[in-house]
């Protein structure tokens, strides 16, 4: 019974999560699911295009897709994203999975939900509002690096690195952050797991995030020959990226440009964006 209660309480912050960032509906509304990033010239066919983006090696080619992609929402994104992080939350409130697993997947959420709210409200933040204000620096430069990805995600020649890298100043503070929204969840929730292991499992979220962060921000726009840094984690070339998920979450971030920054904010922990709504996927044809 206590499982039960601390998996519905979970469950249920989730629900007011949707509520809050969008109006919860199970569906869209009609008109909701639309073509973004028209073309001048008739796209080919989702399959055609996707083989077509696949490199011998497994491996996708952003520039390929993104000259002829075009994205729409995914209906019912929100039964997915909810399913998804509902069964994370039963991990995590289960007594029978491992403390330091529960930790982690907890991290795994905050990290997600760090992302996704830092990425959506703030560095896309309205110029002139507070959030604008107070977090101008990071508004700025990402807002910059929108200005200059192309349309096929290659990158002008004077583009600012800096809104290509995850920076070891930012992954420290994710570590603080999300080692903070553990203990706080631990503490709403009466979740009986142990403080000390937090950071440890924030670390290694982190670790894991901004690695693979770096390898997938810097593939998409195809500058893993060309761009090299010192303040934050290396670009690690034995990151497996030839395989579908590293393809779905390239797809995922190409479709945050084509529709001009109105969603899939997650680079690489999915789930918010189904759950708010705001995830784009190729349109089906």
């Amino acid at each position: 019974p206590a499982q039960l209660q601390r998996m519905a309480r979970l469950a249920s912050l989730l629900l007011v999560v949707a509520s809050v960032t969008e109006g919860f509906r199970l569906a869209p509304t009609p008109g909701a699911v639309r073509t973004v990033r028209q073309q001048s010239v008739a796209s080919p066919p989702t399959e055609e295009l996707v083989a077509a983006s696949i490199r011998s090696d497994n491996t996708l080619d952003p520039k390929v897709l993104a000259s002829s992609a075009e994205f729409e929402r995914k209906p019912y994104a929100r039964v997915f994203g909810i399913a998804y992080v509902t069964l994370m939350c039963c991990g995590i409130a289960a007594d029978a999975v491992p403390s330091f697993i529960r930790l982690v997947l907890l991290q795994y959420l905050a990290f997600s939900a760090f992302e996704y709210s830092f990425h959506r409200w703030l560095m896309h933040a309205t110029r002139g509002t507070w959030r604008d204000r107070i977090f101008a620096r990071w508004n700025r430069l990402h807002l910059q690096h929108h200005l200059d990805t192309r349309p096929d995600m290659t990158m002008e020649e004077d583009y600012n690195y800096k809104g290509i890298r995850f920076n070891f100043l930012t992954s420290q503070l994710s570590v603080l952050i999300g080692s903070l929204i553990s203990i706080a969840v631990c503490s709403l929730f009466s979740l009986d797991l142990p403080l000390w292991p937090t950071p440890i499992a924030a670390a290694l979220v982190s670790l894991y995030h901004g690695v693979l962060w770096n390898r997938l921000h810097v593939d998409s726009h195809s500058l893993e020959e060309t761009i090299a840094w010192t303040d934050g984690l290396p670009y690690v070339d034995g990151v497996p990226t030839g395989n579908p998920y590293a393809r779905w979450l390239l797809t995922n971030h190409i479709g945050h440009h084509a529709v001009g920054g109105k969603g899939n904010y997650n680079i690489v922990f999915p789930g918010p964006d189904h759950v708010a709504g705001t995830f784009f996927r190729l349109k089906k044809t």
